[in-house]
């Protein structure tokens, strides 16, 4: 059987398959602090502003509810394209995610 080869993301050189080397899986979850960090920070104070406009506390809560809220607010982005527009990214962001934080309260609160 002859060799197989693969086009490589450059057009001009090919890479025949014992060239190709499979990695096993890894162990352990790759954990990335500076992009962690700023995302509980900033999910702590999106949930903050979330629960004064609806009630709610906690810090913990604060934080589980501004984290699923950029994940809801990002999501209603991207299926309906219904976007803030403030003129400033970063408060577009914030304010999509506020609005997700809400809805995952609102959400929270009819299930319970």
């Amino acid at each position: 059987m002859a060799p197989r080869s693969r086009t490589s993301s450059k057009t001009d050189r090919i890479v025949r398959d014992e060239e190709v080397e499979v990695l096993p899986p890894r162990s352990t979850l790759p954990l990335d602090w500076n992009v962690v960090v700023p995302t509980v920070a900033s999910g702590l104070v999106i949930g903050f502003v979330a629960s004064l406009i609806v009630g709610g506390g906690g810090l913990i809560r604060h934080a589980v509810v501004g984290v699923l809220g950029m994940l809801v607010g990002q999501g209603i982005v991207r299926l309906t394209g219904w976007r803030l527009n403030t003129g400033y990214s970063f408060l577009d962001d914030a304010g999509m995610a506020v609005l997700g934080a809400i809805l995952v309260i609102l959400l929270a609160r009819f299930i319970a």
